[in-house]
């Protein structure tokens, strides 16, 4: 990885001139140049030069220099592999948060849980890894085991915040809605005023019926999130709702509502999409199925209308197919200049069934009876008025 030839005349002069200075092994000489770089923050050449050291002596101290260099290079598979083979107590305060750290980053909960306990073993007053192992126990809904760690350092600091948000969210799962009520407000004490301290107050008091209290804090944390997410504004307006204010609330649900619905763009992909799969699978029913939903995100869709009526032919369904096949044509019809592929598209459904014939029968009469009315009426209501009637 390092290219210790360019490296090498900087290393040889400088691991000579600590050499000269008193007797030091060339691997120590190695240490206190990486240690210079290291200190300059220049972690690539520092990693250079700690790989030459390590090829000559392995042992921790070595180890440990190696393993801070791959782990400031987010290289933390490099990082546990240097350091798991040493026992725990001959690594350093250091050494031991880059094994809870990159198993964190790694995803390897238990593994991360294993490393953070057996630092607090040995520094107890680490509130940041306290706080960090504590929400690796609450995301693995583990409360009872998160508010341990939080209570054991908070009885000797109850004023951390990173500590206590994990103490109130602990009780919050735990479904200790005074306790938890009580830290939260601790926390706005301290000066925690974010986002998620007021939305979980909210909840708290919503759960304890003191539905003024939680549309006061649901307010809030609207206010901090912009109004942008549609959850807080759901919580919001079914408050106001339950606190007899459903003149506020209910624009505020809508709102959520409107927030919540997914772009018809997205939702037309996917299922259009999802059909195409399905039929490729040979499950026609689910494919037109899902072609039917893509149709209500976006109606005009000539792919859509063609593929189900193309289904309902190959299962020989021939009302259904026509009934599809008619549908297109009465949306094909509408392109002023169709290509190649739609008029392709075109003749082959206007030859199913004769429907070329029998459409142009059904616009002949919609034209008569328009002529009859003698004003302008909706073609299309007519239309279907005619198809209905033949049809009975």
């Amino acid at each position: 990885m390092c290219d210790m030839k360019r490296f090498s005349l900087f290393l040889i002069l400088a691991a000579g001139a600590i050499r000269c200075a008193g007797s030091v092994t060339p691997a120590d000489s190695l240490l206190m140049v990486g240690d210079s770089l290291m200190a300059t923050h220049d972690v690539y050449h520092a990693l250079c030069v700690y790989q030459e050291a390590f090829g000559s002596r392995d042992d921790a101290a070595v180890r440990m220099r190696l393993a801070k260099c791959h782990y400031l290079r987010a290289s933390y598979r490099q990082c546990t592999s240097l350091l798991e083979p040493l026992p725990s107590d001959s690594l350093s305060h250091d050494a031991m948060r880059q094994m809870f750290y990159s198993y964190k980053a790694m995803k390897d909960t238990p593994m991360q849980m294993h490393w953070g306990r057996e630092l607090l073993k040995r520094w107890q007053t680490d509130a940041a890894v306290v706080a960090d192992l504590a929400l690796a126990y609450n995301l693995n809904d583990d409360p009872e085991r998160a508010l341990a760690v939080t209570g054991a350092y908070e009885a000797m600091d109850s004023t951390n915040i990173l500590v206590k948000r994990q103490t109130a969210d602990a009780q919050f799962f735990m479904k200790e809605y005074p306790l938890a009520t009580r830290t939260y407000e601790r926390l706005l004490a301290l000066g925690d005023s974010t986002f998620s301290v007021h939305y979980s107050l909210g909840m708290c008091y919503e759960q304890l019926e003191r539905m003024e209290e939680s549309c006061a804090h649901y307010g809030v944390a609207v206010q901090l999130t912009d109004s942008a997410k549609a959850w807080p504004l759901f919580h919001l307006g079914a408050a106001l709702v339950k606190a007899q204010r459903a003149g506020e609330g209910i624009p505020v649900l809508l709102k959520a509502l409107m927030l919540m619905q997914p772009e018809d763009g997205v939702m037309y992909t996917l299922y259009n999409t999802l059909a195409e799969g399905y039929y490729a699978e040979e499950q026609w029913m689910s494919a037109v199925y899902d072609w039917q939903n893509a149709l209500k995100y976006n109606p005009q869709s000539l792919t859509c209308q063609y593929n189900i009526a193309q289904t309902y032919e190959y299962l020989q369904n021939a009302a259904k197919a026509e009934d599809a096949y008619r549908e297109f044509l009465r949306l094909a019809y509408n392109k002023k200049s169709p290509n190649k592929e739609l008029q392709d598209m075109i003749t082959h459904a206007e030859n199913y069934a004769n429907l070329k014939e029998k459409m142009a029968e059904e616009r002949r009469r919609i034209d008569e009876l328009t002529r009859k009315v003698g004003q302008k009426a909706d073609r299309m209501k007519i239309y279907k008025v005619v198809v209905d009637a033949k049809n009975h």
